[in-house]
């Protein structure tokens, strides 16, 4: 796969090389998701442990410039165990009825309603008396 644009993470050049031995020598791709061992694939590159997104944005990287080399030179895994196993990660990420308990409590999603006074808060009245209004 021709490398268009060099992938940058955390302010360095992510080492495609290294990320391709790191992976495989634990199993492959699909073997690295399933196993949830993207901190020890993330630490192997000398990436800061902070960055929230590694996993993911390794795994697209991964996806995108050297998953149909190791699928050829290796054969761990096919495109459909991989599709399998990414669905699974997801399923899994999710916490049960999140996006169901906003639906059914729309209270959540709307702003307070908020009774004011017909004062200010200088203490003056919020609408202008009849003087000051504009002659029609």
């Amino acid at each position: 796969t021709p490398v268009n644009r060099i992938p940058i993470m955390a302010k360095q050049v992510l080492d495609l090389y290294m990320l391709y031995k790191l992976v495989t020598e634990k199993g492959g791709l699909v073997e690295v998701i399933n196993k949830k061992i993207w901190r020890e694939i993330t630490k192997g590159l000398n990436l800061p442990t902070s960055i929230t997104s590694a996993a993911f944005t390794l795994r697209t990287q991964y996806m995108k410039y050297l998953y149909p080399y190791e699928c050829e030179k290796k054969g761990l895994s096919s495109p459909g165990e991989l599709q399998a196993a990414i669905d699974s990660n997801r399923r899994e990420g999710r916490r049960p009825g999140y996006s169901n308990s906003l639906a059914s409590a729309p209270h959540l999603l709307s702003p307070p309603k908020m009774h004011l006074p017909a004062t200010a808060h200088n203490g003056l009245q919020a609408t202008p008396s009849p003087a000051l209004k504009k002659a029609t």
